[in-house]
């Protein structure tokens, strides 16, 4: 038994001897970082908590250069201690930049051995310095927190940094990146772009990035507003569900099915949630009014050529002689989608 002990006592001093000491107070762990494109020249922003006297701010470092992979250089020269990256939460890439150069983002988080793979990525449309210094103004991780409530409770796709070099490698699917903007201090998630290739094509609003994240996150959940008929105003919160998507082997029709559990928050003042009828009549409108959005985005996608839901990819599973690029010119165009909601009413407002 002492013998063993000697031996385990051993092997831990041998590998602690190994690993390379990190002390937080002694280097700058990255928590956001932001890319810009002003002018041919490449800004990064930088943003990470300070340690020291517990101080609880955050310091934002910005600088410059000509090519993509010298801000990173630049940002070490500029750093008082040695910069760590591998724990950074938060990738923003104003939509300008990426635009231009997805495919050299992509490539450099592939070969990055040190990195989360649950960091996320999103884009914007104002500077990032202007989203990373409001971000810095509040606690640490304020901004990833945002993202990640949003994505398990909001109506934004659940990203990271796995998941998009999973798009953008893989074949017969699209990547689709969550926007945010920040108005007077206030930050708000602002739709889903979605990128062909390495172009970006597509801007969908907040409800199209909830039919979205209906169609492709395994948890799901979400709020929804809509208005049928004259003044009748429904309002839910989406609290659990699944969703299934078939496509023929032939490529020539979709079918999806979508199952989701809700909680009523408004109705139409005219029914009345007691009567079975009514509650029946609230189900059915609320079911063809996902089905109809959730066709007519599908049509919207497929139009602009782009795939991010990954019919593509379902039906290269079933072809070995996958070509993409005959896929996206003979097949997809052609696409016919049928989509079925079914809605269960957990709960109908408070007491009822």
């Amino acid at each position: 038994m002492r013998r063993h002990a000697v031996v385990l006592l051993c092997c831990c001093i041998l590998l602690s001897g190994c690993a390379q000491e990190r002390v937080v107070d002694q280097i700058n762990i990255l928590q956001y970082m932001g890319v810009d494109l002003e002018d041919e020249k490449f800004k990064l922003n930088a943003s990470y908590p300070e340690y020291i006297k517990a101080s609880g701010g955050q310091s934002l470092v910005t600088t410059e250069s000509n090519v993509i992979y010298g801000v990173y250089t630049a940002l070490t020269s500029k750093s008082s201690q040695p910069v760590e990256m591998g724990q950074m939460r938060t990738l923003v890439l104003n939509e300008n930049f990426a635009g231009k150069y997805i495919a050299e983002i992509a490539d450099i988080i592939n070969r990055q051995f040190t990195k989360s793979t649950r960091a996320s990525i999103v884009l914007t449309d104002q500077s990032t310095y202007t989203i990373i210094a409001e971000a810095s103004k509040k606690p640490p991780f304020f901004l990833s927190e945002l993202i990640d409530q949003n994505m398990d409770h909001g109506n934004t796709p659940n990203t990271n940094y796995h998941t998009f070099i999973n798009q953008y490698y893989g074949e017969g699917q699209d990547i689709y990146l969550p926007v945010i903007r920040v108005n007077k201090g206030l930050f708000q998630m602002d739709g889903v772009s979605v990128f062909r290739g390495d172009d970006l094509k597509l801007r969908l609003n907040a409800n199209e990035g909830l039919y979205l994240k209906l169609l492709k996150d395994k948890k799901l959940a979400g709020e929804y507003d809509f208005i049928a008929g004259t003044h009748s105003m429904y309002s839910f919160i989406i609290l659990h569900g699944k969703s299934k998507i078939n496509v023929k082997e032939d490529g020539r029709q979709a079918a999806i099915s979508l199952a989701l559990s809700i909680q009523l928050r408004e109705t139409p003042k005219q029914m009345n949630i007691q009567s079975q009828g009514d509650l029946n009549e609230m189900k059915k409108q609320i079911e063809e009014k996902l089905s109809s959005e959730i066709t007519t985005l599908l049509i919207r996608l497929k139009q602009n050529r782009v795939d991010p839901i990954g019919f593509g990819e379902k039906y290269r599973r079933q072809h070995q002689a996958f070509k993409e690029k005959e896929y996206y010119e003979k097949i997809y165009p052609h696409l016919l989608f049928e989509v079925k909601t079914d809605v269960h009413i957990l709960h109908a407002g408070v007491g009822q």
